[in-house]
């Protein structure tokens, strides 16, 4: 189990991001059900349990890594677990009765061998005061777990995290574009937005890559500089 100096977090696997915030994460209004759900969970005491599903890119791990970095939680022992690689190793269950939030990812990749070990943390989280939130690309309708963890999950406050729409698309660029400080113009908003993927991550991906390249080359945001970044971008 790895130990993240300056804090009490304990991580399984590959998945934890220290810097992420929500503050950086742009909620549609279709979502915004979700974000006031995660800020009960994370504010509330007695707030349910949580689970989230939605398509991959939509922002899940994001989400999960948010919360356990939000600083209600910076005394509180969390650990964060991402089902997908976690190789079936059930050791990882062990002294879970310590933590005062959980963080399972990907439960939708778990397999035979793990699932009675996930109930059975499930099932002390709820018999104790242990927050839960689990993330899933499946719906709990599509889910195909043991029967009694799919119970308890179903238990749970249950919320999809909805795509954005393509008059949003524009407004997640521009949100990107504050937060990263590239001032880009209204005209070069509505070029990027003709190429982009229409998912969180793909346009998160697109800034991030875009903003190393400037860094890099030492260049200015013009119109000209970006739209060759991201025809290069597009034909590789």
């Amino acid at each position: 189990m790895n130990k993240i100096t300056s804090s009490n977090q304990y991580f399984f696997n590959f998945q934890r991001d220290l810097n992420a915030s929500l503050d950086n994460f742009y909620f549609s209004k279709k979502n915004e059900i979700l974000k006031n759900e995660l800020d009960l969970f994370i504010n509330d005491t007695d707030a349910q349990n949580l689970f989230i599903s939605g398509d991959k890119g939509q922002g899940k791990t994001f989400l999960l890594n948010c919360t356990l970095n939000h600083k209600n939680f910076s005394d509180k022992k969390c650990l964060y677990i991402d089902i997908e690689n976690i190789n079936d190793n059930v050791n990882v269950f062990n002294e879970i009765d310590s933590f005062s939030v959980i963080c399972i990812d990907n439960i939708h990749c778990s397999t035979k061998d793990i699932e009675v070990e996930l109930f059975n943390l499930v099932n002390k989280a709820f018999a104790s005061n242990i927050k839960l939130l689990i993330s899933s690309q499946l719906h709990i309708s599509q889910l195909d777990l043991f029967p009694d963890l799919l119970s308890r999950i179903k238990q749970m406050n249950c919320f999809s995290i909805e795509q954005i729409s393509d008059d949003e698309v524009d407004d997640v660029i521009d949100f990107m574009n504050l937060k990263l400080k590239l001032f880009f113009s209204k005209e070069l908003i509505e070029d990027i937005s003709k190429i982009v993927r229409r998912d969180i991550s793909s346009i998160k991906e697109l800034f991030v890559e875009l903003e190393q390249f400037l860094y890099s080359e030492k260049k200015k945001p013009s119109k000209r500089t970006i739209m060759g970044f991201l025809k290069k971008r597009t034909n590789q």
